[in-house]
Parts: C-alpha cells; structure tokens; sequence
C-alpha cells in the first residue's frame, strides 16, 4: 500500500508540474500578445535619403516593395533565422549624407516553420495593405539596409565643429555607414554583418541589433551615441575595391566594382552558432550580380541577344509588349 500511495504522489507532482508549464505558457503567450499591443505605430520618415514619404509600421512592407526593390543596386531577398544572405555593395555615386538602400529584406523567422514569423510569433506588427502575391510577406518583417557617405568627423558630438572640420578636410575624413532599419519589434533582431574580399583573404565583421527606422536616420544624428552599425574607411574600401580590379585585369572582362557583404540575423543570438556563408556560394552569389549588372549595362533592345558559334551577335525579334512593374517585382522575389 506505501509504494501505491508514493506512486500516487509522484504521479500527482508530475501533473502539477506539467499543470505549471501550460499555464506559465499561456502567461508568456499573453505577455508577447500585450507586448505587441504596446508597441508605438506612430509613423516614420522612410530611411532612404531622396525618398519624402511618411510610412506606419504595418505599411513598410508594402512601400518597400514598391519604392525600394527595382534598382540593380539593391538587393531583394527573404531571409530567414541564422541563414547567411550575400549583398554586393557598389561604393560609386553615393552622395555624401545620402541614404540609399542596399537591401531590401523580408524576414520569416526559421525557415519552413511558420509559427516563428515575426507576425506570428509576436515578434512584430502584421503588414498590411499587400495584394495578390505580396499577401504572402503579410506576416514577415521588413527589413531594410542602409549604406551612406559620412565623415569621421559626425562622431562629434558639437555639431557646429564638425560642420566646421568636413567643410576644411572631407577629402581625407571619408567614411561609410552602413546598418538594419525595421519597424520597432517586441525583442532585439540582432545582425552579423561580414564585409569580404573576393579571396577571402580580408574580412570585417560585427555583431549588432537591427534600429527602429522611426529613429534618426542621419549618421551625424546617431554616431555620437549608438553603436548599432559598421563603419568602413575609404582606404579600408579601396583596399576591398583593389582584389577586384586585379582580378578584372587579370581576366580582361569589365567587372562592377563591388564588395561582397554577408548578413546574418537572428533572434537569439546564442542559440545556434552562425553559419557563413562557402567560399563558393560566395562566388556563385558574385556571379549572379555581375550577371545582372552586364544584362542592365546592355542597350535596351526589344528581342533575345545570341551568339553564333564565331561569337558574332545576332538578334532574334519579339513582339513588343509592356512588361508591367509588377511582373519584374516577381521575377525578382522568385529567384
């Protein structure tokens, strides 16, 4: 009768324990639910420096596909926890406290578990105002990266100075800022972002969180105070650029001039090591830039270019017709 009687205490112990965790469940899912309730869906001006609109959260999604995805220059992508994505930055034309976009990325938490999507998962705000295909990144979080010219010089903290200092040495001062903007989220998105050679043979990299993009945007705003982003000399650029330009006199074939930039986010940042990116899937990523950049260097010309087997051009004739902006947007998201 003793052993029945013990078995029955355990056996009630293991209920009340199992008991606690469903309930201690329900308490952390009701807190994420409030979590998400209190964040702020006060608008922001969109990061991208030439762009004006006023976005809300739930709307970021929808303007980023629609405004930030069609130049060659920027790359489109959906991302996932812990997978590394390769970005390819062009340094030439930025205007000095000019945001651009580099990226535009659409995370889903881990891949093919659709409980942990940022909408989902209580992480952040659901989108709203997509249509058709786009309906798909309802629940996914906007992520944008944002590369501008600055100086060392916006560290300062007296403006007046600095101001001063760029007008008399920015030829000499020149940097560039690079960092993650996204809507505000219920926990920290964190970020490793890699900047490499093509040989692998130089390397920066940083461990940062994704920023509001409600915040300010201007690097001399927030250099003085944050650390969330990657700062690159222009000589550490040049230096970056010059594995490429031997390259491409090595080879004889025009190559963009480009620096290739890995980014890995995640939630939890001991929860899985990081996982980076081969040398080839580096290559292959590469590749694929130059490739696209050739085909928009090309003149626009209504038909498909073939070479003959003596390496002769020739031209085969379409009918013309109107590609729409929305068909070009899907053939980009399904690559």
């Amino acid at each position: 009768m003793s052993n029945v009687k013990v078995s029955r205490k355990e056996m009630e112990k293991i209920m009340e324990k199992k008991l606690q965790e469903v309930k201690d469940l329900e308490q952390r899912e009701k807190d994420r639910r409030e979590a998400v309730r209190q964040l702020s869906r006060v608008p922001g001006k969109c990061p991208v420096g030439k762009c004006t609109e006023i976005i809300f959260p739930s709307n970021l999604m929808m303007h980023m596909l629609h405004k930030h995805t069609h130049s060659v220059e920027t790359t489109t992508s959906e991302v996932f926890e812990h997978e590394p994505l390769v970005v390819c930055f062009d340094p030439t034309g930025y205007e000095y406290g000019n945001n651009q976009c580099v990226a535009s990325l659409m995370y889903g938490g881990v891949k093919n578990k659709v409980e942990t999507l940022p909408g989902l998962s209580h992480l952040s705000i659901p989108n709203t105002a997509l249509i058709n295909d786009r309906r798909k990144f309802d629940n996914h979080l906007p992520i944008m990266m944002i590369a501008c010219r600055s100086s060392w010089y916006a560290q300062l903290k007296d403006k007046q100075l600095e101001r001063e200092l760029v007008a008399l040495n920015a030829k000499k001062s020149g940097i560039y800022v690079f960092w993650l903007v996204a809507p505000n989220t219920t926990r920290k998105l964190y970020y490793t972002l890699t900047v490499y050679d093509r040989h692998y043979l130089n390397s920066r990299s940083v461990v940062r969180t994704v920023r509001n993009y409600t915040h300010f945007q201007n690097p001399s705003d927030f250099l003085p105070h944050e650390d969330d982003y990657l700062v690159l000399r222009d000589s550490e650029v040049v230096e970056f650029l010059n594995f490429d330009r031997a390259n491409s006199k090595l080879s004889g074939k025009h190559v963009k001039p480009s620096i290739p930039m890995e980014v890995i986010i995640y939630e939890n940042p001991s929860k899985d090591p990081v996982r980076h990116c081969s040398q080839k899937e580096l290559q292959e990523a590469l590749q694929h830039v130059q490739e696209l950049y050739f085909k928009e260097s090309l003149p626009q010309i209504k038909g498909a270019l073939k070479y003959s087997a003596r390496g002769k051009l020739s031209i085969k004739r379409k009918p013309h017709s109107k590609t729409s902006t929305e068909a070009k947007l899907k053939s980009i998201l399904s690559e």
